[in-house]
């Protein structure tokens, strides 16, 4: 009966030891599972301050386009009164419909359409002038002055101290007609324009093509000269 007695109470206590190891591997294991649990929570707030900084960066990127589109609203305007004036600057009919008809369509040649804004720029009223010919390269985009158009325009958003309008002018002649005969001057104006922006490099690898692809061109001494300047 005594050995009985012992039996039992040996497997008690064993069950009971084998309950506090199952207890403590529980307990490891939740333990576990909070870290992993804690970690989780701590990369989603991470993930959601990221967010946040996305989002806040959308929307300054947001109100940077609103504000572009609102400059270019605004050029169109001056562009399409520019037009007006051109077309009432028009000399009076002769006396019928039909002939005053005529003259405003003559108003709006494009050779007219240049050589006022060429007045203007000859004249030192530089934003009326880069206005005119940005009128002229939007509605006579395959004329044959559109590549000298693109330059002055360029021209005159320089003088006017918009470099930063006059470099996309020059980068345009650049891109549209890259056989143009105005390219060694396009690249040492844009190359000149962009110095200013803080696109030093940039400026020196335009300025180094013309040295190199135009050797003999009168911009490519003007081209060496300005690089000496930037090292």
């Amino acid at each position: 009966m005594k050995n009985v007695t012992k039996l039992i109470f040996m497997a008690g206590s064993g069950f009971l030891l084998s309950g506090c190891i199952a207890s403590e591997r529980d307990m490891s294991t939740l333990k576990l599972q909070l870290q992993e649990l804690n970690a989780t929570i701590v990369q989603m707030q991470s993930n959601q301050a990221e967010l946040a900084s996305k989002m806040d960066e959308l929307n300054r990127n947001l109100s940077v386009s609103n504000e572009n589109l609102s400059q270019v609203d605004s050029q169109i305007f001056k562009l399409s009164a520019k037009l007006d004036d051109l077309t009432a600057s028009v000399r009076p009919a002769s006396g019928n419909a039909a002939g005053a008809a005529a003259q405003q369509q003559a108003a709006l040649l494009p050779s007219d359409l240049f050589a006022e804004a060429k007045s203007h720029l000859d004249k030192g009223a530089y934003e009326p002038a880069a206005m005119g010919f940005k009128l002229y390269v939007s509605k006579y985009p395959d004329s044959e002055n559109t590549e000298q158009a693109y330059m002055y325009m360029g021209d005159a958003y320089i003088a006017a101290g918009q470099t930063k309008q006059g470099a996309i002018a020059y980068a345009t002649l650049l891109q549209k007609f890259p056989k143009s005969k105005l390219i060694p001057a396009a690249r040492l104006k844009y190359a000149l324009s962009i110095v200013p922006l803080g696109k030093t490099d940039e400026a020196k690898r335009y300025l180094t093509s013309v040295v190199q692809e135009f050797p003999s061109s009168p911009e490519a001494k003007t081209a060496q000269a300005e690089l000496k300047k930037l090292k």
